[in-house]
């Protein structure tokens, strides 16, 4: 009986493990490479921003400009971290059924 078992769970963390490994390692590039990268863009657009007139900063300010240049920013940085997991882990999906 224990030995169905361990079969069944080598068999699963087989399986399971090379796809996790796949998609933590995208998230580790993700959070040291991307975030920074995309916190530097959204830093020189706000500072460009911020350049205007004081009128023209109060304005963008309570439309609500510089809220959306980071909603902006953090989405492209949210769906390319997706995109990299989900092709690392197709990847690795293929490669460990070969």
């Amino acid at each position: 009986m224990f030995q169905v078992l361990i079969a069944a769970l080598t068999a699963v963390a087989g399986w399971i493990l090379p796809r996790l490994l796949a998609v933590g390692g995208t998230v580790v590039i993700s959070a040291t490479v991307l975030t920074p990268i995309f916190n530097f863009l959204q830093g020189k657009v706000l500072q460009s921003l911020n350049g205007m007139p004081a009128d023209a900063v109060g304005f963008f300010q309570f439309i609500g400009v510089f809220d959306c240049v980071a909603v902006i920013f953090a989405a492209y940085a949210m769906a390319i971290g997706m995109k990299v997991a989900k092709a690392a882990y197709q990847r690795a999906g293929s490669k460990s059924d070969a």
